[in-house]
């Protein structure tokens, strides 16, 4: 599938009308809002500090800093070079750069420290409270869904490095607050989120290793739930 027709990817131009609250279609190049204008710029300085990764019309940019990626990538810097400096872009340019959503959400989280944009933000992270009302057994009346975020996060997590433990997934401050588990016993997340474990049938019984991990994320305290 092509990144155009992918919902996990969205251009530039796209995703930073969403997260300004406007429409892409009823803008003027020419007169781009101070809203517009910033979300632009986080996402332009994102990619060229490498903290999230871009693709051009389906071939990602910016890979390494190698001789060969900068011959490649040379007519990209000079684009980003004119944004930045000039804050000249072309709107034909924008709506042709994609980023991936799994990684934006994680930036936002864990570097930026901003919600992501509405169209890839979980409803409760829009303002809207999680439902107080819990069901006849006493647990939360969004289980499902709960489960189901849950388990989209630790996927993420697992594509990006398959040895990170459950337990220290299922501690993590991403899962715990964007997956709502939260909520919920640290045994019942990592019974939801095992399902989904790449290396389930290899792990080994008993307490996790030390995390050395590719990826860096927060974790809540032991003694919490």
């Amino acid at each position: 599938m092509h990144v155009e027709n992918n919902p996990d990817f969205k251009s530039i131009w796209q995703l930073a009308h969403d997260w300004a609250g406007e429409e892409s279609n009823q803008t003027d190049p020419a007169a781009i809002s101070s809203e517009l204008r910033l979300a632009i710029d986080r996402l332009i300085r994102a990619i060229g500090s490498k903290e999230i990764s871009a693709r051009w019309k389906g071939r990602r940019i910016f890979i390494d800093d190698s001789f060969l990626s900068f011959i490649f990538d040379s007519w990209h810097a000079i684009k980003f070079y004119r944004w930045l400096i000039h804050n000249k872009f072309s709107k034909d340019y924008l709506d042709n750069l994609y980023v991936k959503r799994n990684e934006v959400i994680i930036w936002c989280d864990k570097i930026l420290l901003l919600n992501p944009p509405p169209c890839w933000m979980p409803k409760h992270l829009l303002g809207e409270q999680i439902s107080a009302k819990e069901t006849k057994n006493h647990r939360p009346a969004n289980e499902t869904e709960d489960r189901i975020r849950c388990q989209v996060i630790a996927s993420t997590l697992w594509e990006l490095d398959s040895t990170i433990h459950p337990t220290h997934i299922a501690r993590s401050r991403i899962l715990q607050r964007i997956g709502n588990g939260g909520q919920y016993e640290i045994n019942t997340i990592i019974d939801w989120i095992t399902e989904c474990d790449p290396q389930k049938d290899y792990r080994k019984p008993g307490r996790p290793p030390k995390p050395q991990y590719a990826i860096k994320f927060e974790m809540i305290p032991q003694s919490k739930k």
